[in-house]
Order: structure tokens, then C-alpha cells, then sequence
């Protein structure tokens, strides 16, 4: 156990692409994966954890600047010419500069892949080879999880390590890295989509990247134990926003931005579960509390380290939560009983859910409004928007919605 306050806990990040929070600890029992539930086991569970986007870079962005996107730059993703303003620090570099050791395994999508010491890393390990096409430019998640092993025996810096794991896996296409669709234990079907061979066969693929990913996940605990550095070592295990099929990613519902969050480390308790209402927004500013580092001065996050130490004595009322998604257009303000999504334009067209997985069936223009009664329909399946049921809560909504995007200067806002 670390012995005295000067000592800082190693780091290590590990995250999944496209995943959503579909692992065994959060109750999808078709799912096989065994390490991410030991992890679980051994920490603290975020049962209601939020991406602030519903795609890739801007998630992430958030999470590793503490500030939302309209603060940050990175609207959209890297890779369709967004960039991260110059003068954001990374979770990298403010660690870098606080005296950690700041090292990148594979995947990140904060930046370019060429930028990866403008973020603040002083090594990039395991790394993609650009001359490769997507996705064999990327290594398979127990290649990048041996290089973290292998990171460990060779080491000889005395600083603590903050190591940032990216993993491709669960990111279309599902055979990435010689994974097989994995049918072992049944295919669990999310509700909003209709049940179909294609479906099926989907969500196979699903489960087998993520059995794929999991693998290099208990690569990564066992190197830990292996050289004595889990005691010392806090553990953070997450995804950047849901899984992609149909009314997940790229949507503001809640399966496009639920996301795991597993932490486990010094003076965090084992086996339990926070039940709070938190957003990504707020990894950083927690990361660095429960580091024992000194509060950060630019994050709009607040730390929630206090109720991973002592999740029942969380307050019972929760800050509500905001997402956003720039290319759709869209806005949503969740609280713990109600979503309330503000749609700036009529793209893109839906169906009525259940869905099909082929996107056919009737279509329609999203409406400018939609408000759902969470604890009613937790599937998001009735907007009761401009309904008397709600027209009390919908107002609160709207204008706590409006006043938050003028105060981070959204670029869509009156």
C-alpha cells in the first residue's frame, strides 16, 4: 500500500472503443468477459456514467481536458480536420509536469496520431503503423497489453507511470485482430432493436471484439500483480460512448452515451457500486483528487473522488448531466428521472423503435423537442414532449439547457 503522502499512485487508463458499457458487470450475461469483472470485483463501479458526447474524439477530449468541447476545440473527430486548441493541456501533460512518467500504448484520438508528444507524452509505445489501412494500421488488444507488460520488466524510471492503454477493439469491423464472433453464451439483443439474423450476428461480432478486448485486459492486471504494483497502482477502465448499431452511437439517447467506469486503487473500497449520476466531464478533476494531486484550476469537471471512496454516502440528489453532439445537431440536458434532447435540425431521419438493424422501415424527421420520462421508459421509446404530463419539467429543462450552453459559449446556441 502506498506508505506516505508524497508518494503518488502509478496510473493506468485503459479504454475500450465503441463499447458502451457492455461487460459482464453491468449485467449483460452473454457477454465473456472475465478480467473487466475481476477489476470490477476488486473496485468501484460507475452504474450511471455518461460520456458528454456520442462519438469518438470530443468524448474523449472531455474527459482528458476536464472541459466540454465548446472550451476545448474538439468538436468533432480528429480525423475529419477537428483539433484540440493549442492551449488545452492534456491529462498527459499536466501529468508529465506534476512528475509523472507519461506514456502511450496504441490507440488515443485526442489528436492526430502523429501528435501524440503535443499532448504530453514522452513515449508512445505499441504504436500504429500509419502505412497500414484502417483497421490493420492497429494492433490487437493482447499485442498492445503485452507491450504494457513488457513496458513494466524493462522500466527503470523512478517516477510513478501514468500509462494511457487504447484499445480498437470494439470499433466496426468486429474481426478486427482475428476476433471471432462469439455465440458461447447467447446473443443479448439490446431493446431497440428488432430481432433479426442480422442483429444477431451483429452483436456476435460485438461480443467477440469485446471477449478479444478483455483478453488484453487481463493481460494488464496480471503484469500489475506480477511486479507487485497493484497495491500502488490506480486502475481506470473505461469506453468512450455506446456501442454502434442503431439509436446508440452518434445519438444522444441513453445507449449512445452510457459508458463503463471501473476504478480501483489505494484507498478505494472493493466490490462496490456508485450509483450516482456523473458525466466524463468530471474524469479528470477525480483523477487528480484521488492521486493526491493539487486541484486542477481550468476544469468546468468536479471531482466526484469523494463518493468513489465512500459510495453510500453519496448525496441522494445529483447534479444533472449534458451532451451534446455537433455534426447531429444535438442537445440533451439528463437528469436521474428525465431527458430532455433539443434537436437544432431535422437530420438525421429515424424509424420508430424497435429498430432494424438495416435502417429500413418508415421514416421520419426528428422533432425539435423530445422529453422522456426515465423512470416510465427507460428505453426512450415515448417522447412526451409538449405533452401536460411534463410540461412543468420540460420548461425546467429548456432553460437550465440554454443557460448551461451560453455559459460554455456553444457555438449553436441563440
Amino acid at each position: 500500500m502506498l506508505c506516505d503522502a508524497m508518494k503518488r499512485p502509478h496510473i493506468v487508463l485503459i479504454s475500450t472503443h465503441d463499447s458502451g458499457k457492455w461487460f459482464g458487470c453491468y449485467g449483460h450475461a452473454s457477454v465473456h468477459t472475465p478480467h473487466v469483472d475481476r477489476l470490477a470485483a476488486d473496485g468501484v463501479v460507475l452504474d450511471r456514467y455518461f460520456a458528454f458526447r456520442p462519438i469518438c474524439s470530443p468524448s474523449r477530449g472531455a474527459a482528458m481536458t476536464g472541459m466540454p468541447p465548446q472550451r476545448n476545440g474538439l468538436l468533432g473527430l480528429t480525423h475529419h480536420g477537428f483539433r484540440m486548441r493549442d492551449d488545452v493541456p492534456h491529462a498527459a501533460a499536466l501529468l508529465r509536469d506534476r512528475g509523472y512518467e507519461s506514456v502511450l500504448f496504441s490507440f488515443q484520438h485526442e489528436a492526430n496520431a502523429d501528435e501524440w508528444s503535443r499532448l504530453g507524452f514522452e513515449r508512445y509505445e505499441v504504436r500504429q503503423n500509419e502505412t497500414l489501412p484502417y483497421p490493420d494500421m492497429f494492433r490487437p488488444a493482447p499485442e498492445v497489453a503485452q507491450g504494457f507488460a513488457e513496458f513494466l520488466a524493462q522500466r527503470n524510471d523512478d517516477r510513478p507511470f501514468y500509462a494511457q492503454i487504447g484499445f480498437n477493439e470494439t470499433h466496426t469491423p468486429f474481426g478486427f485482430g482475428g476476433a471471432s464472433p462469439d455465440h458461447s453464451k447467447g446473443v443479448d439483443l439490446p431493446p431497440y432493436l428488432q430481432e433479426t439474423t442480422d442483429a444477431a450476428d451483429h452483436i456476435a461480432g460485438l461480443q467477440g471484439a469485446l471477449r478479444q478486448a478483455d483478453t488484453g485486459v487481463g493481460i494488464i492486471l496480471d503484469a500489475l500483480d506480477a511486479h507487485g504494483l497493484t497495491d500502488d497502482t490506480l486502475v481506470i477502465f473505461t469506453t468512450d460512448h455506446g456501442i454502434e448499431s442503431r439509436r446508440d452511437k452518434w445519438t444522444l439517447y441513453d445507449p449512445g452515451i452510457e459508458i463503463a467506469g471501473i476504478v480501483r486503487g489505494p484507498g478505494l473500497p472493493k466490490g462496490t457500486r456508485f450509483d450516482g449520476l456523473q458525466s466524463n466531464l468530471n474524469f479528470l478533476p477525480t483523477l487528480f483528487e484521488l492521486a493526491g494531486l493539487e486541484p486542477l484550476t481550468e476544469s468546468d469537471g468536479v471531482s466526484f473522488a469523494a463518493s468513489l471512496r465512500d459510495p453510500e454516502a453519496s448525496a441522494a440528489e445529483d447534479a444533472p448531466i449534458f451532451g451534446t453532439y455537433y455534426n447531429g445537431a444535438c442537445r440533451c440536458i439528463r437528469t436521474r428521472t428525465h431527458k430532455l434532447i433539443w434537436n437544432l435540425g431535422p437530420e438525421p431521419y429515424v424509424t420508430e423503435p424497435p429498430q432494424r438493424l438495416d435502417g429500413a422501415g418508415a421514416k421520419q424527421p426528428r422533432p425539435v423537442w423530445e422529453c422522456y420520462d426515465l423512470e416510465a421508459d427507460p428505453n426512450e421509446f415515448a417522447n412526451l414532449a409538449g405533452s401536460e404530463s411534463v410540461r412543468e419539467i420540460e420548461e425546467q429543462l429548456r432553460a437550465r439547457l440554454l443557460a448551461w450552453l451560453r455559459q460554455v459559449g456553444d457555438p449553436c446556441t441563440p
